[in-house]
């Protein structure tokens, strides 16, 4: 709530993005639980800086991370590209169960996550965080075929 109302003020840091989201997948890779998941990373913008808040917007990446991972069975794919435009997170899971455009709500919880635990913030969150750099986010989910994410910077 405090990114939204803007009384958490940003920790900006010009920062090379290729290579800080490049770290974030290897760090989500070295972490036990997903030392076996299937996550490749594309980098078509070797030299985009950008100003942000290292701490925030690792979370709110991770937060994308994590749901692709952790709301999808054994297997799933996923794959992040960084271009010079934005960050694209994509998976080819199962697909949002449930009304996509509800899953930026907070507390909303779809039903393929229901032996999950967690409160239904992430998303929220992660949304929020994007938006406080002046990001925007698009989900697009399909049954059967997976969930997409875009996060484009102005």
């Amino acid at each position: 709530m405090r990114l939204r109302s803007q009384q958490m003020p940003l920790q900006l840091k010009e920062t090379r993005m290729e290579p800080f989201v490049r770290e974030l997948v290897i760090d989500v890779l070295n972490e036990p639980a997903y030392k076996e998941a299937s996550i490749t990373f594309t980098g078509k913008a070797p030299q985009l800086t950008r100003q942000v808040d290292q701490h925030l917007l690792k979370r709110g990446l991770l937060n994308f991370l994590y749901n692709a991972l952790i709301h999808n069975k054994e297997g799933v794919s996923v794959h992040v590209t960084v271009t010079s435009t934005f960050i694209f997170i994509e998976d080819n899971g199962e697909g949002i169960q449930g009304d996509v455009h509800q899953i930026f709500d907070r507390y909303y919880r779809s039903s393929n996550t229901t032996n999950i635990n967690g409160t239904g913030l992430g998303m929220a969150i992660a949304r929020d965080i994007m938006e406080a750099h002046g990001a925007t986010v698009e989900l697009t989910s399909q049954i059967g075929k997976g969930t997409s994410i875009k996060i484009s910077f102005d």
